[in-house]
């Protein structure tokens, strides 16, 4: 299933938010201590620039994994970067099946949210012209009043109001 490009700023948000503290969640529960501010912040311009592509391209489901793993991989080398983590050659298996149980979660809502808003969006093309059509606007309602009283000729003021030059009347002179 290719998302359609109305979809598409939804995945971002969906991939970028999933990833950052889907990330920082599987980080601390395979035995890492939690991210520092900085740890936090760098991690949050990886996982925006996972993101950003996920919602400037169309995704299938094997890209939309790909882009996930990305995510993941470059979220959890940030953290180990910047707070200085390490745990050997290869990652400690509860960390890695965080990260792997991370992937198949936000492919799940990702693909959820997609399919949700396509069909309630088709859902409201047939529902809103349906309650437009049964729906009656009384016109004259609508339609303003007319003036009370009109005036056919203008005003004093109004006449007199272009007329000389301007300034104080002559009797403050």
């Amino acid at each position: 299933m290719t998302t359609p490009a109305t979809g598409a700023p939804l995945r971002g948000v969906v991939v970028g938010v999933s990833s950052v503290l889907v990330t920082a969640a599987a980080h601390d529960l395979g035995g890492a201590s939690a991210p520092s501010q900085s740890a936090v912040v760098a991690l949050l311009t990886v996982c925006l620039g996972v993101a950003w592509i996920a919602s400037s391209t169309r995704l299938g489901t094997g890209r939309l994994v790909a882009a996930l793993v990305a995510a993941q991989a470059l979220g959890h080398l940030t953290l180990v970067a910047v707070d200085g983590h390490v745990h050997g050659p290869l990652l400690d298996p509860r960390m890695a099946v965080a990260h792997v149980t991370a992937v198949a979660v936000g492919t799940a809502a990702v693909r959820g949210a997609e399919t949700g808003s396509m069909r309630a969006a088709r859902a409201m093309r047939r529902i809103v012209p349906v309650v437009l059509a049964a729906v009656t606007v009384d016109t004259d309602a609508v339609r303003p009043p007319l003036p009370v009283a009109r005036l056919d000729a203008p005003s004093r003021l109004i006449d007199h109001s272009g007329r000389g030059t301007r300034g104080p009347p002559t009797r403050f002179r």
